[in-house]
Parts: structure tokens; sequence; C-alpha cells
């Protein structure tokens, strides 16, 4: 049955450019154009906070574990860590040179990873007072579009076509070379194709194309296609069984992974928004939970934030 839109929300002014849940599935942030995160809560779209502080529009979110934390990053080059609770700033990362476009944070949000425009992927040490980044990698040669962070891994996509996984233990770095812009690139374990859960990378292209692959053996697994992606970043998720993406034509598509997985074809194309579809974020507990109705959410460049269930 193809979802259903549980709440259309029209809080933010301009597009807003991301939209993630929280650990628990039961909060959306979103952020954009008009500089603000708003928190929401996804049962009833009812606004809960708003963080205010950045200087330009956000163009990524990211949320700890435990939802105690996120990271929020954008045009201003600068990286700012909140209390979620409090609503006020606790660190601000200033080293990037130009617009900051991905962020990650991992599971203690004890580190930071923050891509650029500028080339350059930063790690952060978030529970000290020091100002430079822990580490900077250079290896991309155009700008950074998305990162993921796994344990002791980095995975950074960027528009030079590449997709470069960093081992931060054995300081190595392993390339994949795509051959057209990487926009999006998301870590996720699925049994969908083996006995045994793998370990796989999820990467859209800006030729319209989505891959899932095998992350040790680098073997793509399958291809999903249908949305348009051509001149702008458009984010995709997976949670395991579904994959998700916007598009350029202000649709909402989804494939399942095991079904889709030899065609490529989508299982549903979702109308609601009137502007290019920016961002879609699968609920992470949906997929375990049956009672999550509010189970996706997508922004849009009309400034829409769209809860699915």
């Amino acid at each position: 049955m193809a979802p259903k839109i549980l709440h259309k929300l029209d809080q933010h002014i301009g597009s807003v450019n991301a939209g993630v849940f929280d650990s628990t599935g039961e909060y959306i942030f979103t952020g954009g154009q008009d500089k603000t995160i708003q928190l929401c809560n996804a049962r009833s779209g009812r606004l809960v906070q708003s963080y205010d502080g950045h200087g330009w529009a956000i163009q990524d979110l990211a949320v700890s574990e435990d939802s105690s934390r996120l990271a929020s990053c954008g045009g201003d080059r600068s990286v700012f860590l909140w209390d979620v609770d409090t609503a006020q700033v606790s660190r601000k990362f200033t080293q990037h040179q130009q617009r900051i476009d991905c962020v990650a944070i991992n599971d203690s949000a004890s580190v930071v990873v923050s891509g650029s425009f500028d080339k350059t992927v930063m790690v952060w040490d978030a529970r000290s007072s020091q100002r430079t980044p822990l580490q900077i990698l250079k290896d991309s040669r155009d700008g950074v579009s998305s990162v993921c962070l796994t344990g002791a891994e980095i995975v950074a996509g960027s528009l030079d076509g590449a997709v470069r996984t960093y081992d931060i233990r054995m300081g190595r770095v392993l390339v994949d070379e795509l051959g057209c812009p990487v926009v999006s690139v998301k870590s996720i374990a699925s049994t969908v194709y083996t006995d045994q859960q793998t370990k796989c990378l999820l990467i859209g292209c800006m030729d319209g194309s989505i891959q899932l692959f095998d992350s040790c053996t680098a073997v793509s697994l399958a291809a999903f296609s249908g949305h348009k992606c051509k001149e702008y970043k458009i984010r995709c998720d997976a949670n395991g069984k579904m994959i998700a993406s916007g598009s350029e034509d202000n649709f909402v598509y989804l494939w399942d992974i095991l079904q889709d997985g030899e065609s490529g074809k989508f299982s549903f194309r979702l109308p609601g928004h009137s502007g290019i579809v920016n961002n879609v974020a699968l609920n992470p507990c949906s997929s375990t939970d049956d009672s999550k109705r509010y189970s996706m959410v997508s922004t849009a460049a009309d400034g829409s934030v769209i809860i699915w269930e």
C-alpha cells in the first residue's frame, strides 16, 4: 500500500534542504533557506522548538544516537553542535573556507564530521575545547556533497565522481570511482541479498541513478532508477527494506529493495510537493515497528515538509 500524507507543514520560509528523524522516530528536525531549524512531533506535526543561530541557509542536519545532540551546517561555513533540550549551541566549528554541504555525528556524539564545497572533509572533537579539526582530509578534487560515519570509517561522496572510505584507525583510504557526481551516500545493514547481515552503501548520483553496493567487496548488488536528479543535489535514504528518494519532478519515489532490486523500477511515485524534493528520510524505527504510522519525511524547495504514513 502506498504511503499517504499524514501532515503537510509550512513552518519554513523558502527551500527546506534537510530533514531527519531523531533515533526514537518520534521527532523530526528540519532546516533550510530561512536559516532556522524546526523540531516537530512526528505523530501530531506540532512544532516543539526552533533553533536559531545560523547566518546563512542550512544545508544538512545529523542527530546523535541518544537524540541529545544535533549537528547542523550551512552556507555560513560553520558547523553548530546543539544541545537539543536547551536549544543552545554547545560548540561551533569554523575552519572550512566555503559552504558546508554535509555533516555527520557518531553514536556517542564525541566526533563530528563535515564536508564542504572547499573539497575537504574535517573531523572534529565534539568534547574538547579545541578549535582546530582533529584531521583534514584533502583527497577530493571537487566539492564534498555527502558524508556518513560508521564506527572508525568515514564515507564521503564527492562531485568529482568518487566515493572515498577512510579507515581512521588504519590511516588508509579506499576510492571507488563512479564516473558521475555523487550527491548522496548512506551506510545501511541489509539481509536482503545474503543470508547474513551485509554492510551496504547506498549511493545516489547526478545521472539519476541509485546503487546499492556491498561495502566489503565494492560489488554492486542492485540499481534503482525513475526519479530525476540532473542539476540539483537530491538525497536518498534506505532502511534495509525500502529505498526512498526525492526528485526534480516534485515527486517522492520509493523502491522495495528485494522486489525492485532486479528491475530497478520504482514501486511508488508520491505526489504532494509543488517544488523539487531535496531530501527524504525514512523513520529509523519503521522497518522494525509496524506501529510507527509516520514512516517518512520529505522536504522540498517550495518550503513544505511532508510527514508520510
